[in-house]
Order: structure tokens, then sequence, then C-alpha cells
């Protein structure tokens, strides 16, 4: 994708743009605090908010301009920021590009503020602070430990609780797992002192409340009205079995007749519903208070994990099968027991498997600090409404992956979506969820409105949007 394409698609979590610099450094430097703690970005000079390329002044020294940014990004930046800083000129209008790299020494922030209020993380096409559970797995990250590997001083070390992870662990693989092996997968850690990590905590279903799966199904294809809910706590292994169950509870079945053999098939792969599960459990947020939540709706199969994407990945690098775990000890001990072929072979398997059943790959967004999995069913397709069906509520980053040319989905479409799933939905939050700013998100909002598209209720900070009936 060019440069030029990029700009088009709007901002996102690794791009954002200014007509000019603004005057306050903190504005922006933020944005490239942001970039270093993530994936990496580029923040381009000479470009509005309605992604026309005005380009840099010809008054303006762009020699002097750039020595100044580099100047001031060494001096607000704490540790030293990798950029670059180039110019190029895309429809006659010259611009400059800071592409900056993602860091090894995170947390990264701004000096003036400190460690705890400097530190800020992309999220969707926002610059935002990070809450305390992201700056310790910044540190974390720096350090290359893993939360999942950690002590947990909780819960002590029974041998009741090793026999049920030996039991489970050895169904599953299909071969003996000793309590040795849990020792040497770092369950347990200290030796002959032995100590619970959090990954033993989770894997028993010891570790915390939010750390369940949730599942529901609604009636229609908004989140209004529950016609089933469940939710599973309790040891991880069985909260992905039970998940699972839910879930083909409630997909259609076809009967294929071959000669005198009459085969039932699921109208979505099972063993791909099974994997985006799995996926979720081995890399949400485990700090995160909230639960991964899988729902079934009338036109899809909805999965949302606590947690955007780990490290430096983006969604782009992850669907080609690049891999960066965040819960390292909970990844090893799934492949030892055959829950999981590999590390980043997943979201390239399920494309797979989706292609060999003959239906259309799931749709994987970033929404905030949330990574999101839609599945659509295609028996909606054939009965429903097809005005129904969204394709993306995510940020400007949002990839979808589906077969065939589809045009790309655009902010005001984003937005009617939202407000399909979430009715009388303040500006603030619809801007939050959705990873844009405020100022143009009510701009969008007035336009809908002025359309006749959306409606509003109240007035002022009570003032809340709905879509036209």
């Amino acid at each position: 994708m060019t440069l030029q394409e990029e700009i088009k698609n709007g901002e996102s979590r690794t791009l954002e743009y200014k007509a000019e610099l603004p005057e306050d450094s903190s504005k922006w430097i933020k944005t490239i605090v942001a970039f270093a703690n993530g994936a990496g970005g580029k923040f381009i000079v000479g470009v509005n908010n309605k992604r026309e390329f005005i380009g840099i002044p010809k008054e303006v020294d762009l020699f002097e301009l750039k020595d100044g940014i580099a100047d001031t990004i060494a001096q607000m930046c704490e540790p030293q920021v990798v950029f670059d800083i180039t110019a190029e000129i895309i429809e006659n209008a010259q611009l400059l590009i800071i592409q900056v790299y993602p860091g090894n020494a995170t947390p990264y922030y701004i000096k003036s503020q400190g460690l705890t209020d400097g530190t800020y993380i992309r999220l969707g096409a926002t610059s935002r602070k990070a809450d305390w559970t992201t700056l310790e797995e910044l540190k974390n990250r720096s350090r290359h430990i893993f939360y999942d590997e950690l002590p947990f001083q909780n819960l002590s070390v029974t041998e009741e609780d090793k026999k049920y992870l030996c039991k489970d662990f050895s169904e599953r693989a299909k071969r003996g797992i000793t309590q040795k092996e849990l020792e040497n997968l770092h369950l347990i850690i200290g030796g002959t002192k032995q100590t619970a990590t959090n990954a033993y905590a989770i894997l028993l279903g010891k570790h915390d409340y939010t750390s369940r799966i949730q599942c529901a199904r609604f009636r229609g294809t908004e989140r209004i009205e529950f016609m089933d809910k469940k939710d599973y706590e309790g040891p991880l292994c069985e909260q992905i079995d039970l998940a699972y169950k839910f879930v083909l509870n409630y997909l259609s079945m076809a009967i294929q007749i071959n000669g005198i053999v009459h085969d039932e098939k699921y109208e979505l792969p099972p063993q791909a519903i099974r994997e985006l599960i799995i996926n979720a459990a081995v890399h949400r947020n485990y700090q995160m208070s909230s639960s991964i939540q899988v729902a079934v709706y009338d036109d899809r199969v909805e999965i949302s994990s606590p947690g955007s994407l780990y490290g430096t990945l983006t969604l782009e690098e992850a669907l080609s099968g690049r891999s960066s775990i965040r819960n390292r000890t909970i990844a090893r001990t799934f492949e030892k027991i055959g829950i999981v072929e590999g590390w980043g072979s997943g979201l390239k398997r399920i494309i797979g498997m989706c292609e060999a059943y003959g239906v259309e790959p799931p749709q994987f967004m970033e929404i905030g600090d949330m990574l999101r999995v839609n599945f659509y069913r295609p028996s909606y397709k054939k009965t429903g409404d097809k005005s129904a069906i969204t394709a993306s509520i995510g940020d400007k980053s949002a990839i979808t992956t589906t077969t065939g040319d589809k045009p790309a989905v655009t902010e005001k479409e984003k937005i009617i979506a939202y407000l399909r799933l979430h009715p009388n939905a303040k500006s603030s939050e619809i801007a939050s969820l959705l990873g844009l700013k405020i100022s143009r998100t009510k701009d969008y909002l007035s336009e809908l409105v002025e359309e006749g598209t959306v409606i509003t209720h109240g007035a002022n900070r009570n003032r809340t949007y709905s879509v036209q009936v």
C-alpha cells in the first residue's frame, strides 16, 4: 500500500497526520511515544482532517523544521526514540513524514510528565495515557518477562490441583503428563518450595473471576435481547470446551446426501470456531478486569477478547502468520498437550479452514483495547436481511478478511453500525470505542443527523444518538 493510499484510508494505530505541527509539543509528542510503545507508525505533517494534501507552506524552511522536530523528540522523550524524518511530494504537496520505529526499551514516556503520567499507547486512531496494567505490561515486555509466568501468591500448590491438571492434560495429550512436566512448563516454580504462577492459577480457574468466558445468544443482530446466557468459570480448558459447545448448539445444520449416506454439516466450520475461542484464551490480557465474550446473533458469531494485539504486532502481520505471544506459559502448555499446533499459525489456519469449508473467513479487528472477531453465518445471508449485516465497527486500522471486492467502510458507516448495536450512545463513547477523535466524531454525527439517518436525544452533555428507525 502506498503512503497516499494509507492516508486516504484514514488515521489508524500506525498513522496520524496534521495540517501543521501544533505549537504545544506535548500534543504531538504523545503520539511519537505511543508509536514507540506499540507497532511503530508514521506521523505526517501536511494533511488536514479531510485527508486533503495541503502540504507545508513554501516559506517554511524544511531543513530547519526537521532539525527542530528531531531536537524536540530527543529532549522530550525517555528513553530515546528511534525515528527517521523524510519529505515526500504527493499531489503537488510537500509532506513531512516522521517514521517512528517500535522500541525495545518500553515504556517510552514524555520526560516532563514522568513515567506514570507521561506513558502513552495507541488505541485505534488515538493516543491515550497508559493505565497501570498497560504500564506494567510495557515494563515486563522490555525485560522479556511474561505476566503468566510470574508468581501468583494467593494460591497454594496442592497435590489435589496438581493431580487434576496432570489427569486433564494427559487425557487431552493422549499420553501421560507428570507433575515434573508442570514444573518444566513453568506452571510451578521455586524448586522444592513450590510456588504457583499466574498461568497455573488461570489454567485451574483460580486466578480471578474475570478470567472466564461469557457466552450469550441474542435475538436478532443487536446486543439487546438475551435468548440464552452462560458464564463459564473454572479450569480454562473446560471453559473453552463449554464455550465451543454453546456456539455449536446455536448454529444451523445442513444435511448433505452422498449416495445412501446422509452427512450433517454445520453452517460454519466447527474447528475454526474452536480455534478462535482458543486463540482468545491464549492471547487475552489477563491483567484486565474484563472477560472473553462469545456472542451468537442471527447473522454472526462474535468473539471479543480483552487486550489489543501484543507488543509490536500488527493485524496485517498476525494474519500473515507472524506471532507475538502475550502469555508464553499458557501458549507453551497448550502446544504441549496438543490444543494448539504451533505459535502464530492460528489465524492463517483458520482462514484456510474456511476456504476449504466454502465459507467466507472471519473478520478480525481491533476496537480500542479489545480484539474482536466477526464470523458471519451463511444461513442468515440466504434468508435474512443483508442490510442488517455491518462490515466493520472497528477503528480505521481494522482489517476485514473477506472474499471478493467490497467497498471500504466509511467512518459514518462505522458509526451507524455501532449505534445499531449500542443505541442511545454519547459522542464520547462512540469516539472512544471506535478509535475516532471526539471533534471528528461530532462532525460525522452532525452530518448523519442532517441526513436523517441518526436522531438525537437530550442536549449538551446528556445528548445521545440512535439510528433512525
